[in-house]
């Protein structure tokens, strides 16, 4: 399947395009990468209600709404807990509708979030490492 990208034509209000381009600038992104963002988010954010996106330290991911939980965490937590929704509510104290939101998110999304899980799982990786050497070192 072609990705190449499409032209396509908006037209917009004034304010609302100088919103975005101070917005581009104040975050160093290009204006059509960040529209972009915004119209696919908007979209997910429509289809799965119970989900948002934030900016952190690793790169910008999908939330639960309302928490500091990543969709990846929540994945994460139900496979630690043999696939049981109702367990991971009870371990990460949320109630089991948010639990299956983020189950259904990851249902449409699997590649984002297994490879945000892969990064987070290699960022351990090389702490735990770090670690093991400076304790080594001490020795």
């Amino acid at each position: 399947m072609d990705r190449s990208k499409q032209s396509v034509a908006f037209r917009f209000d004034p304010d609302l395009v100088e919103h975005l381009r101070r917005r581009a600038r104040e975050t160093r992104t290009a204006q059509t990468e960040l529209a972009e963002r915004y119209i696919a988010e908007g979209l997910r954010q429509d289809e799965h209600p119970l989900i948002s996106f934030r900016d952190g330290a690793a790169g910008r991911r999908a939330v639960l709404l309302g928490s500091r939980l990543s969709v990846a965490d929540v994945i994460t937590t139900i496979r630690q807990n043999g696939n049981s929704l109702e367990q991971s509510a009870g371990y990460l104290e949320i109630p089991l509708e948010h639990v299956e939101a983020a189950l259904a998110y990851y249902a449409d999304y699997p590649q984002e979030i297994d490879a945000w899980i892969a990064r987070s799982d290699a960022a351990a990786a090389r702490e735990r490492d770090a670690l093991d050497r400076r304790r080594a070192a001490l020795r």
